[in-house]
Parts: C-alpha cells; sequence; structure tokens
C-alpha cells in the first residue's frame, strides 16, 4: 500500500513540475489567464489545475489556427511548405538545382 501511494505521489509531483515548466517557459502568452494566475491555479488545485493547464491555458502552435474541419484555416488546398529550415533532401529547390548540376556534368563528360 506504501509502494502505490509513493508511486501517485511521484506521478502528482512529475505532473505538477511539467505543468509549472511548461507554463513558466513558453515564450508565447497563455490562453484566457496570465502566468502568474495559471501557476497558482495549478500549484493549489494539484491535478486539476495541471489538466486545465493542458488543455486549455497552453498557447497554440504557431502552425495551428483556428478553422473549422481544415487544419490551415480553409485557406488552399495543398500541403503548406514547413517555416524555417528543411533538410537538403526535403526541399525542391535544392534538388530541382542538384539534378540541373548532374544533367551539367553529365554533357561535360560526353
Amino acid at each position: 500500500m506504501i509502494r502505490v501511494a509513493v508511486f501517485l505521489f511521484l506521478v502528482h509531483l512529475a505532473l505538477l513540475i511539467a505543468a509549472v515548466a511548461d507554463c513558466l517557459g513558453g515564450e508565447r502568452a497563455p490562453r484566457r489567464l496570465s502566468r502568474p494566475w495559471w501557476v497558482l491555479i495549478i500549484v493549489l488545485l494539484p491535478v486539476a489545475g495541471a489538466v486545465l493547464w493542458f488543455l486549455t491555458g497552453r498557447a497554440r502552435p504557431e502552425g495551428r489556427q483556428q478553422g473549422r474541419g481544415r487544419p490551415n484555416g480553409g485557406a488552399g488546398g495543398g500541403p503548406r511548405r514547413p517555416r524555417g529550415p528543411v533538410a537538403p533532401d526535403d526541399d525542391p529547390d535544392f534538388l530541382r538545382d542538384l539534378d540541373r548540376q548532374l544533367r551539367d556534368d553529365e554533357r561535360k563528360e560526353d
């Protein structure tokens, strides 16, 4: 019985630490309330506060926007290009230039 209580306490502590760290560590402002209010809710309502934070308080990721039924807000129909650095084998411009260079090298060798 003591092992179960210790296990549940450790799970609770991990959830509390994860929620507070996530709340304080984000660059974007949380939804609905300010950070100090969220920390108070997380600490004073042990499990419920952390669950509320993860469900309603976290800021939305930059890539996701509100829209009905479509992940990109209903604008456009095709896949979106990722923002930021792209691996060379995923970059169509890089692959196009590489193919062009290989064809030019083959022509020079012939």
